[in-house]
């Protein structure tokens, strides 16, 4: 999060230059995203040539999301607060644009729009007045291009279609916790702000996406993705990290990035058909992880007192995946399988040992990650005749967003274990009901994930989300809400997060 910045200058006529000149920049930051915004949609409507037949559609939400603690917690290990605190606000705009230039030619636009009602002030000296006319101080704003891509139908070939640009391209069956769908990586960012409207939410990646389709209700789809694929961490990320390496001395967290180039881009293949009535798909992706693990550890002599180094990395990653669902006597079910074959990267720890009185100092380097691993996740989903429907949807899953399969060694000399957040593959049922009351105007809704423990170094654990969601009119819905978690904070996953609860409201509207 940025800090306002108070500038001083020697003499007085140099303050007022300099205020006059802040001032005059501040406005022109207030105007000009908005100008950015106006001006884009604009020129996307004035550049398309006029056609008969070319058509436009846009549509957009706009939303207010309120969130506060309704407990203390000063000890952490990840948010500290009173109860009482609020712990997220934003206002929300999104916009939609689609045109339809042809029967085989469209393309699509969207644009997010994001402002915190929280002034930006630094904690040393309150802001001048050229600081405080500033909407991007008082309130930070922020402009995202969610997704711009256009789309050929029967591009060189028939039935061979062609989109281009950032998309989304969801892969996999299961209900959010997908383990196939690594074309788009998780927005831990927002994951973290535990809005509903972001419960692991991926986002679009730029991308040609070729979609054949040979026969009747069947796909071959050819992905190829610009850059590697990296979540979007929240603030004070580091500091998270940190909370797992307590036992270490000053660690200093390094985060390695691969460099921007053609052999550091990745891709997938994926074949979709119906058998017997089933939706089978095989899957194929080269790429890496979209969230970073430790790699390396160095520590100072004790001679010489210093922070502790620590690494992380993204290592790259192949799958090979299958995911199918189909529909028994209304019994919706669906699976995926996963066969996760990690970069051989090596993890390193330096240290010292004592030894007659004598500091030698140590090098381990040993595998980081097993040669394979599977992932899985299987599930199933009804909704019972009760008031205007109860839908009921449970799913078990190996293997969590964040988590991977580290060798032995690696688990020893990390202290990586399952229950911990990027540690080991750990074991989860998840949980999703929604009664719909009031000819559906009403619906009382509760998410839940269990963590199941593995031994005493890994407890069991649980998140809940209930929530009730009112529909005023047909567009406009208010909701409100808590997530709840429960654990030993320590030792196990959501135990973590069991001293924050947040109660929150949102309300909506779309148009």
């Amino acid at each position: 999060m940025r800090l306002a910045k108070i500038l001083r200058v020697g003499s007085p006529s140099g303050q007022e230059k300099l205020k006059s000149l802040v001032d005059r920049q501040s406005r022109l930051r207030g105007r000009l995203i908005p100008t950015i915004l106006v001006g884009f949609m604009a020129f996307w409507l004035a550049a398309i040539p006029a056609r008969a037949q070319t058509s436009f559609d846009f549509s957009g939400l706009v939303k207010l999301f309120l969130s506060f603690y309704a407990s203390s917690n000063q000890g952490g290990p990840y948010f500290y607060h009173e109860s009482g605190d609020f712990a997220f606000k934003r206002l929300e705009g999104r916009f939609k644009l689609n045109a339809r230039l042809s029967d085989n030619v469209s393309a699509h636009l969207r644009l997010d729009a994001f402002s915190s009602p929280d002034a930006l002030f630094s904690d040393r000296s309150f802001p001048e007045a050229g600081i405080l006319a500033s909407p991007g101080k008082t309130e930070p704003f922020e402009l995202s291009l969610y997704e711009a891509y256009f789309r050929v139908n029967h591009f060189l070939l028939k039935n061979l279609d062609l989109t281009v640009g950032k998309q989304r391209i969801q892969w996999g069956t299961a209900d959010k916790l997908n383990l196939i769908d690594n074309l788009n990586p998780v927005d831990f960012a927002n994951f973290l702000t535990f809005d509903p409207d972001y419960y692991l939410e991926r986002r679009p990646q730029t991308a040609f996406n070729l979609e054949y389709y040979p026969w009747k209700n069947s796909r071959l789809q050819l992905v190829w993705l610009l850059q590697r694929q990296y979540s979007p961490l929240p603030a004070g990320f580091s500091d998270m990290l940190r909370a797992n390496l307590s036992l270490l001395p000053q660690p200093e967290i390094n985060l390695g990035t691969e460099t921007s180039s053609l052999k550091n881009t990745n891709f997938g293949l994926r074949f979709s058909t119906v058998l017997f009535n089933v939706d089978v798909g095989l899957s194929y992706y080269r790429g890496n992880y979209s969230l970073p693990y430790i790699q390396g550890v160095e520590l100072s002599s004790p001679l010489q007192p210093g922070p502790t180094q620590v690494y992380f990395r993204y290592p790259g990653k192949q799958v090979l995946g299958l995911d199918l669902a189909g529909e028994i006597k209304s019994v919706g079910f669906w699976a995926e399988l996963a066969r996760v074959q990690p970069q051989k990267i090596l993890g390193w720890l330096d240290t010292y040992l004592l030894i007659g009185g004598e500091l030698f100092p140590v090098n381990a380097v040993f595998p980081l990650l097993e040669s394979y691993y599977w992932q899985w996740v299987v599930g199933a989903d009804y909704t019972f005749s009760v008031a205007d429907g109860l839908y009921l949807n449970v799913q078990y899953l190996r293997g969590l967003f964040d988590e991977a399969a580290f060798s032995g060694l690696a688990r020893s000399y990390f202290g990586l274990r399952k229950g911990m957040w990027f540690g080991q593959v750990g074991d989860y049922v998840a949980g999703r009901a929604e009664l719909r009351l009031f000819k559906g105007d009403l619906k009382v809704g509760l998410n839940s994930v269990v963590a199941i423990g593995a031994g005493q170094d890994s407890q069991s654990s649980a998140i809940f989300y209930p929530s009730l969601e009112y529909k005023i009119h047909d567009a406009v819905y208010l909701q409100a809400g808590a997530i709840l978690a429960t654990g030993d904070e320590a030792l196990s996953k959501f135990g973590s997060f069991s001293r924050d609860r947040v109660v929150y409201l949102l309300t909506k509207v779309s148009f």
